[in-house]
């Protein structure tokens, strides 16, 4: 893990140079701008569901277009050969993306509704959802040499995992909705706003962790088989 650290400054930089960041900041700025022209829409869930969006779209997209470039221009083959570790690769990408998820939504909150809010709750809920989406994302793309077999497989993909926004706003009372990994996302960043139970609290905790946790292993066991090994 000694690597870590330079590791999460080079891509941070290299975050920066593809505009991640002020993709990521443009793209507040559109919501705010919304939701101050149509206030009527400017309610906890909507914002809720905003949050919940940047990091999902930014970590599981993001992470493919990052993975797919450095495979490309075999940037990625190159690190193969030196002392990195799979874990220090999917963790500098989960912190770096995590990070930037996290400046992006508290702007969002800060602006359009106040800096009043349960932090515990936004951290907590932005950071797991984060991960947990940029494992995912990884996952999806490892296998994957070209944009468009991506976009078709990840677009499937966050379409099921955006499932539980059907429970978020109220069009569906479902409990299997509580299977989804996204539905425990939903239920902390409902809390920054309102209360969550602590039934509901402890549920959001252990289900993101647990799939976290499962994520990291495939993303692993995916890096060496589709990136080390090359697919074979």
């Amino acid at each position: 893990m000694k690597h870590l650290a330079a590791m999460i400054r080079w891509y941070f930089l290299l975050d920066y140079r593809f505009f991640l960041i002020h993709i990521s900041l443009v793209t507040v700025a559109l919501w705010c701008i919304l939701l101050s022209v149509f206030v009527p829409v400017n309610t906890a869930k909507i914002v809720g569901a905003l949050i919940f969006l940047d990091p999902a779209i930014f970590g599981f997209v993001f992470i493919g277009a990052l993975v797919l470039y450095e495979k490309t221009n075999r940037s990625l083959q190159a690190l193969i050969v030196t002392p990195m570790e799979p874990r220090e690769y999917l963790l500098t990408h989960i912190i770096t993306l995590t990070a930037i998820a996290l400046l992006a939504s508290f702007i969002l909150v800060a602006l359009t509704r106040g800096v009043t809010i349960n932090y515990l709750y936004f951290v907590t809920g932005v950071v797991l959802t984060s991960a947990f989406f940029v494992l995912s994302g990884f996952i999806a793309v490892s296998r994957f040499s070209t944009v468009n077999e991506y976009f078709i497989a990840g677009s499937l993909a966050l379409l099921a995992l955006n499932a539980p926004l059907l429970y978020h706003f109220g069009l569906s009372e479902s409990w299997l909705f509580y299977l989804f990994p996204t539905q425990a996302s939903l239920l902390l960043l409902s809390g920054i706003f309102e209360p969550v139970s602590l039934t509901d609290t402890l549920y959001s905790v252990v289900m993101l962790s647990i799939w976290i946790a499962i994520g990291f292993i495939l993303a692993k066991k995916m890096f060496y088989t589709h990136i080390v090994l090359g697919g074979q």
